[in-house]
C-alpha cells in the first residue's frame, strides 16, 4: 500500500489560517492533492479537539482514524519559550499520539503551562524542550516529539535567533527519545570550468538543457548527459587544493576524485573516491577518454545566394549544397583554420587565402583543393610566403563565417564526427600551426590569438585520444618580434596550447616535495558549484588545465554528522486546503498495513524498503534561506552577509540570518555530503504555480490557472499524479506546450531559484 503523508498542518483555530481548514474541506484538499494520511495539527485546541472527538472514528487496532474517506493521525504542534544559557529560546515541536484519550490527558497538563484556547499553536512558558518531552512521553509510550521546521531563524530548534547547536543542547537528557526533525523546507569553486556540447562553460552558467561531457566509468566512452541536478552554493570551510604541472582542482573535502592506485601492476580501474581521504596518498589521474562520434563520407557545403546582373537587371541566383569528399574537406579546413583568412576586396571582389613559406606544404594545399574540385592559384606575395587562392562564393560565404584570426573556431559540426576524422583535422592544423619542442623532439604545441580555437582544441585533443592545457603565451600589446620594429604591438593576447600524449598523471608525496607543487588544506568562503550526471564523471578544467573527476548531489542536513542518528521528514505546515498549500511538502511510505506504529517504525529505523522518499520544495523557494532584510531589499550568500558582519549594507541594522548561514555555521561535513542510510528525496513544486510560471499569470487564485490546474487534475486524478507520473505526451493533450514542459521540467529538477530572504519566498524559473 503506497501511502503519501503530510502529518503536520494547522486547523481554523490558528492564527492567519483559512476558515475552510476543518476536516471536510482538508478531505477533499487532500484527495485532490494525492495524499492518503493526514496530521489533524492543533490537536491542543479546545474547539478543534471537541470536533475530532466528535468526527473521527477510530480504525481499530491501528492507532489512526477516519473521517470523509481520509485517514488521520492525531497531531499538534506547541511553542516553547523559556531562558537557557542567558539567551531567550523559542522552539516549536510537533507532537504525535496514537489515541484521542492521551491527547486528552496531553491537553490538561499543558493547559496549566498556556493558553491552549489563544491559538491553534499555543504559547508555553515556565517549561523547556527537554521538560516538555518528557512530561508528554511519560503519558504514553506511544507520544512521538518531532522538532517542527528545524531550520527556520526565530523557532527553529537550529534557528539563528533563538535556537541551539545540537540536538543534546536543547533537549538535553530527552534527546534519546528525538529520532527524526522536520526539514521544513559537492563541489567546485568558481574558476573550475566543465566541457559542454556547447564548448567550455563556467558551472555558473549551465543550464538543464546542456549536454555536459561525462565519461561511462566502465567502459571509459565519452558520453554527454544533461544534469539531473545543478549545484550553486555558498560554502565556508576547507577545501583540498591541488596543483601540479597536469591538475588543477580546488574542491570541497568530500568531493570525488576520478583516480587509480598509482605504480601498480597492471592495469587498475578508476573509481571515485573523496579528496579528503586521498590527501597525502599516491594517486593516478585520468585526462583522456574514448571518443566514438560520427562517421561521415560527406561534408556538405551549404547553399548560396549570389548577386549578379547588368546595368539592365540584378538580382540573384541560388548555387545548391555541394557535397564534399570528407578526408580532404577536413585536411583543407585544418590547414585554412592555422594559416587560412577570407579577402574581400573594396570592389566586391573575394578569394579564400593560404599562407605559409613552406613550399612542400603549399604544394600539398594545392592538390587538396583541386581534389575537392576547385582552381587555386599560387602567388610569392612576400620573398618565400607563398600565398594560394581560391576564388569560389559559395566556399568564400562559408569561410566568412569564422572571422579573423581571433575569432577562428572550430564548427559544431565538425567536433561530432569520429575520431579517426577529427585526427585528420587536428593533424593539418598542426601542419600549419603545430611547433615540436623538447631534447627528444616530442612535445607538441599551438599558438592562437583566439579564445574559442583554444577552447576547442582542448576539446580536439580529449576526442582523439590525448590532453591539452593552456598558457599565455604573450600579452596584449607585447611587441612584434616578426616585424622586428617596437612601435607595432599585438592587439591580442596569445595563448600557447600544449598537446599531451601521456594521460595517466601521477601524483605522490615525493613528486609534490621534489617539484615543489601544491597539495593542502586551504580556507574558503564563495560560492561553488557543481553539476549532477548520470555518470557522475565530468570533464573539468582550472586555468586551463583539464582532467576527469567527479560531480555532487547534496542535501543541507546531510552536513552535520550529528544528525545522522535522526531521519528527515518533510510535512507542509498548510495554512489552506488547497492543493498548492496542503502537501507541498510530503512523505511517501509502503506498507503492508498502515498503522501509527508502522508510520514512526519506519521513521525511527530509516527503513527504506518502507519510507521510500520525502517530497520537498527546493529550500531555496523558502523564505529564509539566504540572509537578508527585507526592508532594504537586500538578500545576501552565507559569504557576503559574513563579509558584511551580518549587518545591512544600505541601512546598518542587523540582518535576519538565513538558513543556509546557519547551516554553514554548524555543518561539520562540506556541501555534497551522504550519508549511506540517507532516505532520498524528490524536489516539487506546486502545481498551481507550475502553471502559474509557465504561464506569466503571478497572482493568487488566477481563473486561467485554476482551469488549467484543475483540468489536469480531473485528467490524471490528482496533483501528484499530474506532477509524478503523467506522461508528456498525456500532459499535452490536456495542457498548453509550455505548462506541460514546464511540469517535466519541475520533474527532472530543472529549476533554479533566486533565494528567499527575510521572510520573501524565493522565485523559480524554469529552465
Amino acid at each position: 500500500m503506497r501511502v503519501v503523508a503530510d502529518l503536520q498542518l494547522h486547523s481554523k483555530y490558528a492564527l492567519a489560517t483559512s476558515k475552510d481548514m476543518d476536516l471536510e474541506h482538508l478531505a477533499g484538499g487532500a484527495k485532490v492533492k494525492g495524499l492518503n494520511l493526514l496530521g489533524t495539527g492543533d490537536f491542543t485546541h479546545p474547539k478543534w479537539f471537541a470536533e475530532l472527538r466528535e468526527k473521527l472514528e477510530p480504525i481499530p487496532g491501528t492507532g489512526l482514524y477516519s473521517y470523509r474517506g481520509m485517514t488521520w493521525m492525531l497531531a499538534g504542534e506547541v511553542s516553547t519559550v523559556y531562558e537557557q544559557g542567558a539567551k531567550t529560546r523559542k522552539v516549536h515541536h510537533l507532537i504525535y499520539s496514537p489515541e484521542l484519550e492521551v491527547v486528552a490527558q496531553i491537553n490538561e497538563f499543558l493547559s496549566k503551562k498556556g493558553n491552549l484556547s489563544s491559538d491553534g499553536r499555543p504559547v508555553l512558558k515556565g517549561i523547556d524542550s527537554a521538560e516538555l518531552v518528557e512530561r508528554v512521553t511519560s503519558v504514553s509510550g506511544g507520544v512521538v516529539v518531532i522538532p517542527a521546521h528545524s531550520w527556520t531563524p526565530w523557532f527553529g530548534v537550529f534557528g539563528s535567533r533563538s535556537g541551539f547547536d545540537s540536538l543534546e543542547e536543547c533537549y538535553q537528557d530527552q534527546a534519546a527519545k528525538i529520532f527524526a526533525i522536520e526539514t521544513g523546507l559537492s563541489c567546485y569553486d568558481g574558476l573550475t570550468e566543465v566541457l559542454t556540447e556547447a564548448g567550455w562553460k563556467k558551472f555558473k552558467d549551465l543550464t538543464y538543457d546542456d549536454g555536459i561531457c561525462s565519461m561511462n566509468a566502465a567502459s571509459g566512452k565519452i558520453e554527454f548527459q544533461k544534469p539531473t541536478r545543478l549545484i550553486n552554493s555558498g560554502y565556508r570551510g576547507k577545501m583540498y587544493r591541488l596543483k601540479t604541472r597536469r591538475i588543477d582542482l580546488l574542491v570541497t573535502p568530500n568531493h570525488k576524485l576520478f583516480v587509480t592506485q598509482f605504480g601498480s601492476r597492471g592495469p587498475k580501474p578508476f573509481r571515485l573516491e573523496e579528496a579528503q581521504y586521498l590527501f597525502g596518498r599516491s594517486k593516478t589521474f585520468r585526462k583522456d577518454g574514448v571518443w566514438e562520434g560520427v562517421p561521415s563520407n560527406d561534408f556538405v557545403l551549404p547553399a548560396v545566394k549570389i548577386r549578379h546582373g547588368s546595368r539592365f537587371y540584378s538580382g540573384f541566383r541560388k548555387i545548391s549544397q555541394r557535397p564534399l569528399p570528407i578526408k580532404p574537406w577536413l585536411k583543407f579546413l585544418g590547414l585554412w583554420t592555422a594559416e587560412g583568412h577570407t579577402d574581400l576586396g573594396e570592389g566586391g571582389d573575394y578569394s579564400v587565402v593560404l599562407s605559409n613559406s613552406d613550399w612542400s606544404l603549399v604544394s600539398e594545399m594545392v592538390g587538396i583543393l583541386k581534389e575537392l574540385g576547385y582552381h587555386p592559384v599560387v602567388l610569392e606575395n612576400r620573398p618565400k610566403i607563398y600565398q594560394v587562392r581560391v576564388r569560389n562564393y559559395q566556399l568564400f560565404t562559408y569561410l566568412r563565417q569564422f572571422g579573423q584570426s581571433h575569432e577562428k573556431f572550430v564548427p559544431r559540426e565538425i567536433m561530432s564526427l569520429s575520431k579517426d576524422l577529427l585526427s585528420i583535422f587536428l593533424n593539418y592544423y598542426l601542419k600549419g600551426d603545430g611547433h615540436v619542442y623538447g631534447r627528444n623532439g616530442k612535445g607538441l604545441s599551438s599558438t592562437t590569438t583566439s579564445l574559442r580555437l583554444r577552447d576547442d582544441l582542448q576539446e580536439l585533443a580529449l576526442k582523439v585520444g590525448f590532453s591539452a592545457y593552456y598558457k599565455l603565451g604573450s600579452k596584449k600589446g607585447t611587441p612584434l618580434k616578426s616585424l622586428n620594429e617596437s612601435r607595432y604591438r599585438s592587439r591580442y593576447a596569445a595563448w600557447v596550447v600544449h598537446f599531451i600524449r601521456r594521460n595517466r598523471h601521477g601524483v605522490t608525496p615525493s613528486t609534490v616535495r621534489k617539484y615543489g607543487y601544491t597539495e593542502s588544506w586551504v580556507n574558503f568562503a564563495g560560492k561553488v558549484y557543481c553539476v549532477t550526471v548520470p555518470n557522475h564523471v565530468i570533464y573539468v578544467r582550472r586555468n586551463g588545465i583539464p582532467v576527469w573527476c567527479g560531480n555532487s548531489d547534496p542535501q543541507m542536513n546531510w552536513r552535520l554528522s550529528s544528525l545522522d542518528k535522526v531521519a528527515l521528514v518533510s510535512n507542509s505546515d498548510a495554512h489552506s486546503p488547497n492543493p498548492w498549500r496542503l502537501g507541498r511538502e510530503a512523505n511517501v511510505f509502503e506498507f503492508e498495513k498502515l498503522s501509527y506504529r508502522a508510520v514512526f517504525d519506519a521513521i525511527r529505523l530509516k527503513d527504506g524498503s518502507r519510507f521510500l522518499h520525502t517530497i520537498e520544495v527546493d529550500p531555496a523557494y523558502g523564505k529564509y534561506h539566504f540572509t537578508g532584510h527585507k526592508k532594504c531589499g537586500v538578500s545576501l550568500s552565507p559569504g557576503e552577509a559574513l563579509r558584511m558582519g551580518n549587518r545591512c549594507p544600505k541601512c546598518g541594522k542587523k540582518l535576519t540570518v538565513g538558513v543556509l548561514q546557519r547551516v554553514e555555521e554548524l555543518a561539520d561535513r562540506p556541501e555534497g555530503f551522504r550519508p549511506k542510510d540517507a532516505i532520498p528525496f524528490r524536489s516539487l513544486l506546486p502545481l498551481y504555480e507550475v502553471i502559474s510560471f509557465a504561464t506569466g499569470v503571478n497572482r493568487l487564485y488566477a481563473k486561467a490557472v485554476l482551469e488549467q490546474q484543475d483540468r489536469l487534475i480531473g485528467a490524471f486524478g490528482s496533483e501528484l499524479a499530474v506532477l509524478l507520473d503523467a506522461p508528456l505526451e498525456d500532459l499535452l493533450r490536456h495542457s498548453q506546450l509550455g505548462v506541460a514542459r514546464a511540469i517535466v521540467a519541475v520533474r527532472e529538477n530543472r529549476l533554479k531559484f533566486t533565494p528567499g530572504y527575510d521572510g520573501v519566498y524565493g522565485v523559480p524559473s524554469l529552465q
